[in-house]
């Protein structure tokens, strides 16, 4: 399906991204499906007026899900993707826009969000310095999957900021935000007023604040014990459950707010 940004929201949006990916030579990832938010991001950077400096457009799909995958599925040759002229559900043709691709299989078949895990480690393997050779931290180490061989490490890199951008989304980009911000460290920009996921986390953070305050959680009260900050914060998360009902509904998930 196509993703109808507002217009006035998609000016903006078309230009920053066209501006920041060319100046600054960002690699641009996304879950490379001709759907949603990753069609529009494709269709954007098709347009880049600048063919000298070309944009990289990185799909990172689950392989289950790619339609017509049975014409990849070959070693050593180049093809052509066509896409295919029937689609089952739970599965979506390749973006054509993007430049490389990376398939995660995981053995799920039209099961979409295999890549997730995968992509938020990628992410933070390039954020933390990955191509340089550095003494093992059982803190900081990427997962044994993600090393690379010291051969094509380079002692000269710098560590590359990675920035989570999101634009409306649903159940999976939820997941998303989760293995990002939440299990990898990397910061997200939530596009607030583009609709479902992102206005259910503009209205979360609203409301913590809001239900912070009422509830005098704040480091600089003395007077809270832990029973005391441990109880008023259950109390915080049930009203977060509560009031965010019907945003979860809207992005095909449950009434209920995990912690």
């Amino acid at each position: 399906k196509d993703y109808n940004m507002k217009p006035k929201l998609l000016r903006a949006f078309r230009r920053g991204l066209l501006k920041v990916a060319s100046t600054t030579g960002a690699w641009i990832i996304t879950g490379g499906m001709n759907t949603g938010i990753m069609k529009l991001v494709g269709e954007i950077v098709q347009t880049n007026p600048n063919r000298y400096r070309p944009i990289h457009l990185i799909g990172i799909a689950t392989w289950g899900c790619v339609a017509g995958s049975d014409q990849l599925d070959v070693h050593g040759i180049n093809v052509h993707y066509a896409k295919p002229h029937v689609e089952e559900r739970g599965e979506a043709p390749l973006e054509p826009n993007h430049t490389e691709f990376i398939f995660v299989d995981d053995g799920s078949v039209r099961k979409f969000g295999g890549e997730i895990t995968f992509r938020a480690r990628l992410e933070r393997a390039i954020s933390e310095d990955f191509f340089a050779i550095r003494p093992p931290s059982a803190s900081s180490t990427p997962s044994p999957q993600l090393m690379s061989t010291p051969s094509f490490r380079s002692e000269k890199s710098n560590p590359i900021p990675v920035v989570l951008l999101v634009v409306e989304g649903g159940p999976n980009t939820v997941r998303t935000v989760h293995e990002a911000v939440v299990e990898n460290n990397i910061p997200a920009v939530l596009f607030e007023g583009t609709g479902r996921c992102c206005d259910l986390f503009a209205k979360a953070v609203r409301l913590y604040k809001e239900y912070r305050l009422k509830f005098e959680l704040c480091e600089e009260n003395p007077r809270l014990d832990v029973p005391t900050i441990l109880r008023r914060y259950d109390e915080l998360k049930n009203r977060l459950r509560e009031d965010l009902r019907e945003e979860l509904r809207a992005i095909g998930g449950t009434s209920k707010l995990n912690n």
